[in-house]
């Protein structure tokens, strides 16, 4: 019981008001005032939107009713349902984004038949009039009446309604990537409409969180590179969106052009040389567009793209001839909202020759259950465990009670170190120090304090074979790792699960040092 009341404390003490207030009015309305969907009488005023060229989306429809969403596809026998719960929710919201609009080669007939038939019977859709799929369907709709210039007056009226439905219940309950979508709906809303009170709640909306989301050195403060795709994306369209068309939004317009700079250097900085991200927190391949898609697009919109000096966001990255690291030393972030974040402290990834060794292992589900939990544990992670002890408390799918605060004392080039207080609950600093020298990486784990067995993991690429060497080396493939320690104990390997995205796993190696207080680890041709 004491342990439950520990983790709500942490877990909830972070929170800002305005999210426990309309959590609490949200829930309260909904029992009182259930939605009403109203059917519109008329077609509201709006003008035309031109838009450049935007990139397609991935290929989500394939066949009359049959669409495929994180790697799991079905075919609706005749007519499609919209509230589908056989995969889950996300498989749902997907289904009522409507991304597949802008898939290659989609015939604009199919298009709007789809349209159609989600508006034949609106007010039962309960999964897609939530306010996180309105938002991102309207963009799309919005997006592909511009594409085919052709204006239905069912699909223009369904649009206004929808958006009157989401401005009663914009995501203030839960802030972060959702508000700020929510913002780029309502922008679009605005702009198609010319209305005043859209155009009022996208000028608040935006400004606000585009300066609190976007940090410093450009990333996306939820810190998931995945995530920071798609917002890059969304902020791209609205800029296309305000480039082109009449509106009175300027003083949006002009914090695009200051933030969309910063998110493609945080972007070209975050690359490794052959173009991959690092699927760090929540980020796996599939979700979001490829980074070098986003930047041809910046690239039409009239960006150029410099590297930033990855700072706020708490990433560093250390290379040196075919060397490159990327390695954690932030805080978990944001802390009101730290829904995407994993348990990952003083983490870090390695790609050798433009291919990837030691990697972040991804995700494969938003389903609440033990995989889920698993994946963002401390274990899953390059990193330390004591004792079994969570540097960070991730529980319920998206929450995180006592987390870890980590401190940077070397910030160099070719070296940097830093320690965390995650274990402080059990007397105990974790520090490490990363370090290149030449050809060779010599990583060091200090822990004090502690006179307990820890464990070190490593997570390895599926093209990675490991070789044991002898008792404290291996080979993997063309590198050798050498792990010195007072008091190493041994080396374990076995099997974990490698996320090739959502529902999508492959087996690879995994590596676990057994040591205490120090250990050494060597890296080199």
């Amino acid at each position: 019981m004491l342990n439950k009341v520990y983790r709500y404390y942490h877990t909830i003490r972070h929170l800002k008001f305005i999210q426990v207030r309309y959590q609490l009015w949200y829930r309260l309305r909904k029992k009182i005032f259930p939605l009403n969907y109203k059917r519109p009488d008329s077609v509201p005023e709006f003008q035309k939107i031109t838009l450049e060229p935007f990139p397609n989306q991935h290929t989500h429809y394939s066949r009359s009713n049959t669409f495929r969403f994180l790697n799991i596809e079905h075919s609706f026998q005749k007519v499609i349902d919209w509230n589908i719960m056989e995969y889950g929710k996300l498989w749902c919201y997907h289904l009522n984004y409507f991304d597949y609009l802008h898939q290659k080669n989609l015939e604009e007939r199919i298009g709007f038949h789809l349209i159609d038939s989600f508006l034949q019977i609106p007010e039962q859709r309960k999964e897609g009039l939530e306010p996180y799929p309105i938002s991102l369907r309207t963009i799309n709709w919005i997006k592909f009446l511009s594409k085919t210039d052709t204006y239905p007056d069912n699909i223009v009226s369904h649009l206004y309604e929808q958006y009157k439905i989401l401005i009663h219940n914009i995501e203030y309950h839960l802030l972060a990537n959702h508000l700020l979508e929510n913002g780029f709906s309502i922008l679009f809303g605005a702009v198609f409409f010319q209305d005043k009170k859209l155009n009022s709640l996208a000028k608040e909306i935006m400004i606000e969180q585009l300066e609190e989301q976007i940090l410093k050195d450009g990333a996306h403060y939820e810190l998931s590179p995945m995530y920071h795709l798609i917002i890059l994306q969304r902020s791209l369209d609205a800029y296309n969106l305000l480039s082109n068309n009449i509106h009175s939004l300027y003083e949006v317009k002009d914090k695009l052009e200051t933030v969309i700079p910063k998110m493609l250097g945080w972007l070209k900085s975050m690359q490794f040389s052959n173009g991959e991200l690092p699927n760090v927190n929540d980020s796996v391949e599939g979700q979001s567009l490829s980074s070098s898609e986003i930047i041809d697009y910046a690239k039409t919109l009239g960006f150029k793209i410099n590297k930033s000096i990855l700072s706020e966001s708490g990433y560093r990255k250390l290379s040196n001839n075919n060397i490159e690291l990327i390695c954690d030393v932030g805080h978990i972030g944001p802390n009101y909202q730290p829904g995407h974040a994993h348990s990952d402290t003083l983490s870090f990834i390695l790609y050798y020759n433009g291919k990837p060794y030691i990697v972040d292992r991804g995700i494969s589900t938003y389903e609440k259950n033990k995989i889920r939990a698993e994946q963002r544990k401390t274990a899953s992670h390059n990193t330390v465990v004591v004792m079994n002890e969570e540097q960070s408390d991730v529980w319920g799918g998206f929450r995180v009670g006592k987390r870890a605060s980590c401190f940077i004392e070397v910030d160099k080039p070719l070296k940097l170190k830093a320690n965390h207080d995650g274990f402080k609950n059990i007397g105990v600093s974790h520090s490490r120090d990363w370090s290149l020298k030449n050809n060779s990486i010599v990583i060091t784990d200090e822990l004090i304090g502690s006179q307990n067995e820890a464990k070190a993991y490593l997570h390895f690429h599926p093209d990675i074979v490991l070789t044991l060497m002898d008792s404290n080396k291996l080979q993997a493939n063309d590198l050798i790792i050498e792990f010195e320690s007072v008091q190493l104990l041994k080396l374990k390997t076995s099997e974990y699960d490698y996320c090739l995205g959502f529902n999508k796993v492959i087996k690879a190696s995994l590596l676990v040092i057994i040591f205490k207080k120090e250990l050494k680890t060597v890296i080199y041709q």
